[in-house]
């Protein structure tokens, strides 16, 4: 109403443990177990409410030029409910899992202003890239006096050959560094794995005997980047 650039989080705790679905949402899905009836009327509510955000952007006449984002913060669990069913396919690994299917997870975008038509970016994004790319697109250069975990990705949706540069870092316990194609994997911080998630997202083969010069310039990355972060 102010007519003033605005920024919104809404961190939806569904389906999140202890997963309950109200009875309207579980009725939808009345042929299947209860867990599932749960589970997936938690996800159809919450659909449900991002379609009233889009529907409020829509009727104020912001929906084209606002930036709408949308992830989850990690991939399907496997504790703290039966109701947890999600699955993560062929990918290796869940919540709490460094490995694939742990922390890969679809990524959605729209702005309609900027990208009218669809298109897929395949190189790896990750959530510190919000930071640069709300700036660029705000045409707000980044402060030089400190560094940054995340990269500005517009420019790989607007090419969307473009190959990321540098890597992203990932610390829970184990460890992890990736680039565009190539994964660094450790449980413990000594003995690591690679993989190349393009051709084996699913993790299956370790690719270190096969190509070392990559692993150690990895794990040299990798190291550099605990030092600034930790």
């Amino acid at each position: 109403k102010e007519k003033k650039p605005f920024l919104a989080v809404i961190w939806f705790h569904a389906p999140h443990s202890p997963v309950v679905a109200g009875p309207e949402y579980r009725a939808m899905y009345k042929s299947l177990s209860i867990e599932k009836q749960h589970y997936y009327g938690c996800i159809t509510a919450l659909d449900e409410q991002v379609g009233r955000l889009r529907s409020e952007l829509k009727k104020l006449n912001i929906a084209d030029n606002t930036i709408v984002t949308f992830c989850s913060d990690n991939g399907p669990a496997r504790q703290g409910s039966p109701r947890q069913v999600g699955t993560a396919n062929h990918l290796t690994g869940h919540k709490l899992s460094l490995r694939e299917g742990g922390i890969r997870v679809p990524g959605l975008m729209v702005w309609p202003a900027k990208f009218p038509k669809p298109r897929t970016v395949t190189t790896p994004c990750v959530t510190t890239d919000y930071f640069p790319t709300i700036l660029a697109a705000l045409d707000i250069a980044l402060p030089a006096d400190r560094p940054y975990d995340g990269k500005n990705i517009l420019r790989y949706i607007e090419n969307t050959e473009l190959k990321r540069s540098g890597g992203i870092g990932f610390l829970h316990n184990k460890g992890a560094w990736i680039e565009h194609r190539y994964k660094l994997y450790t449980h413990d911080g000594k003995n690591f794995k690679l993989y190349d998630i393009i051709d084996d997202p699913s993790e299956k083969k370790d690719l270190s005997k096969q190509f070392p010069e990559i692993k150690q310039r990895l794990i040299k990355d990798f190291n550099a980047w605990q030092k600034i972060n930790c």
